[in-house]
């Protein structure tokens, strides 16, 4: 595809690497310093120049493309780059990065022509809440093409794995000394392995009541730390549920700023010196969670330390930096994706979905999982298919509510629904075969 990505920042900078590889991309930003870093690091064509003046598109305007990013940290700025897209080249989708929730509601995306939206501070934000229903888990994920969730989980001891009652449960992976793998038939869970399961929700959380997790059972009372826009839109989120939420930040205006847009549903305490007896005088060593949500991962991880520090079970650092998610896991922080990583993954996952195969990544993009809806158009209704032979791949298929290995030809029914997890290393074949089955 002919792509061109409008921003190259933190976000642009990711995208313009990924998708170099199988893609003509060209970048345009007015910070010259960021072009030329990005051309010494990868082959794509720039064009220094504002992204909202037409004049910028000037060298542009005798080609066709096939998809227009706009992922500067301005939704302003991406609202009117798509506008002059539209009226100066050639273009089939959009794809736009936005910040303000509001835009979600609106009819915005719609009037604008934008193929897809991605709001990044919700998508943090909603990864939290959803840890409210699964506080023992790292991270849950949820898909629209099936009732069954995605959960991680960290082990604290050595565990064989056949001791336990798995029922429809399917263990998707491990995440050992920052490599990935599938469960090979006699091994066992070891101490801080991350396991992936695949399943519903009242099977997951069975599952887990077994096991020794140094998680809490009930997350009533919340820690935020922050409140710059990503740690408001946490709040908000958190707020919906019954829980007891403070806020703490030392920037006083950003207080009143927090006041403004959470009223009485959330405790803002301003504290200008955030030392240790701050969690005694405001009893945030009694909270069941506390979340660290700067920009500055090391910041956060402090905070989570400082909180583990005083008997709080379940800390939470946003994740910016990907070089510190490892260290987060080690130190016993859970890590959640920030707004950028977010934006970044969503619309990779994007543009590698098809209208056939939805696909999604987990283990920090080292797997996947793709997945094929057999609708009642679908050409494969009532065909037999036989199942994938290839190599670091799980396969099954969803029929109602049970999750079926498919390793022999089947007969597929309305409403199925094939599932293939797979490693990074053989992603195209993986999604070659679900594509043309």
């Amino acid at each position: 595809m002919d792509i061109i990505v409008a921003g190259a920042g933190g976000v642009g900078f990711r995208l313009a690497k990924v998708l170099s590889f199988k893609h003509n991309v060209t970048v345009i930003d007015k910070n010259e310093e960021a072009l030329n870093r990005l051309q010494n690091s990868i082959d794509v064509m720039i064009i220094h120049g504002n992204i909202e003046d037409p004049i910028t598109y000037t060298l542009l305007t005798d080609k066709k493309f096939d998809l227009f990013i706009a992922v500067t940290d301005s939704d302003e700025i991406n609202i009117i780059s798509t506008l002059i897209a539209d009226e100066f080249i050639v273009v089939k989708s959009k794809i736009i990065r936005l910040r303000n929730t509001f835009f979600a509601d609106s009819s915005i995306s719609e009037k604008l022509n934008i193929s897809f939206a991605v709001f990044p501070f919700d998508l943090t934000a909603k990864t939290l809440e959803s840890l409210l229903f699964f506080p023992y888990a790292n991270n849950v994920k949820s898909f629209i093409e099936v009732n069954q969730k995605l959960i991680s989980i960290r082990i604290y001891e050595t565990l064989n794995p056949r001791s336990l009652s798995w029922d429809s449960l399917k263990i998707v992976g491990i995440e050992r000394d920052k490599s990935f793998y599938f469960l090979k038939e006699n091994d066992s869970f070891m101490k801080d392995d991350l396991v992936y399961i695949f399943g519903q929700d009242k099977e997951i959380k069975k599952l887990c009541s077994k096991l020794k997790l140094d998680m809490p059972t009930k997350v009533k009372n919340i820690v935020i730390f922050g409140a710059d826009t990503l740690g408001i839109e946490i709040a908000l989120s958190l707020s919906k549920h019954d829980t007891l939420i403070k806020l703490v930040e030392s920037d006083l205006y950003k207080c009143k700023q927090a006041v403004d847009v959470l009223q009485d549903k959330v405790t803002i305490i301003n504290s200008k010196y955030e030392g240790h007896a701050l969690f005694v005088e405001e009893g945030i060593s009694e909270a069941d969670m506390v979340i660290a949500s700067s920009t500055n991962d090391e910041e956060n991880i402090i905070k989570c330390l400082e909180a583990k520090e005083y008997g709080v079970e379940k800390v939470i650092a946003i994740n910016n930096d990907m070089e510190l998610y490892y260290l987060m896991h080690k130190l016993g922080i859970v890590a959640v994706r920030g707004p950028k990583t977010n934006a970044y993954y969503s619309i990779v996952e994007q543009i590698a979905s098809t209208t056939l195969v939805h696909k999604r990544q987990y283990c920090g993009g080292k797997a996947s999982v793709l997945f094929r809806h057999i609708n009642k158009d679908s050409e494969l209704l009532e065909k037999k298919v036989r199942p994938f032979k290839g190599e670091e791949f799980l396969l099954y298929l969803i029929r109602g509510d049970s999750i079926e290995v498919f390793d022999e030809v089947r007969i597929l029914e309305e409403d199925d629904v094939i599932v293939l997890f797979g490693t990074l290393k053989y992603k195209e074949e993986h999604k070659f075969w679900i594509n043309h089955l």
